[in-house]
């Protein structure tokens, strides 16, 4: 009976060993994944805080005037009464269709435009603006032809110039059945 009673305290002597082991063990994984919950917690909070939502509007006009000192753009549009001041700033790009830089100081009074800009109000900065090609003028050309009646002596030079070209393009056309027919004798000889 001795020899029973101490397996039985081994047994619970190492039960015990093992149940330590195991509490501070699920501890640990429960605070591992507590303090890695709360990092990603924080990362996804903090990337909600400082993003900001930016709406960019795009809007067509014609180009009206630039002003160099308030790097200030004014635009008329159909839909505006008055017309609108956009800023222009350094990361502004201004290009034309094909995507090619163009210079603020080259553009000319009329100018249809294409501009991507921020903001409301009187505040409105412009990100992108693109210079169109102007809508094509089609120009209308009357002809006015008068006729008359040929007198006989032009009637005459016609039909003989009529007659001479005829006359040139007989003889072109034998001269060529000429060189065909010798041609063909020559490769009759040769065979």
């Amino acid at each position: 009976m001795v020899s029973l009673s101490r397996d039985r305290k081994h047994a619970i002597h190492e039960s015990r060993q093992r149940s330590a082991v195991r509490i501070p063990s699920m501890k640990t994984n429960i605070l591992k994944i507590g303090a890695t919950s709360f990092v990603v917690a924080i990362c996804i909070w903090s990337i909600q805080a400082f993003a900001q939502t930016t709406t960019v509007t795009t809007t067509k006009g014609a180009f009206n005037e630039y002003v160099p000192g308030s790097e200030t753009m004014v635009v008329r549009t159909d839909t505006a009464t008055t017309p609108l001041r956009y800023t222009v700033t350094k990361q502004t790009t201004i290009v034309d269709e094909s995507g090619a830089p163009v210079s603020v100081e080259r553009l000319s009074p009329g100018s249809p435009l294409s501009i991507q800009y921020t903001g409301t109000g009187d505040h409105l900065v412009a990100s992108r603006i693109v210079v169109q090609k102007p809508a094509a003028v089609t120009e209308q050309q009357t002809t006015t032809t008068t006729t008359r009646e040929l007198t006989h002596h032009e009637k005459h030079e016609l039909k003989e110039q009529r007659e001479h070209q005829k006359k040139a393009e007989k003889e072109a056309i034998e001269k060529e059945k000429d060189a065909l027919d010798k041609e063909k004798d020559k490769i009759d000889d040769q065979h």
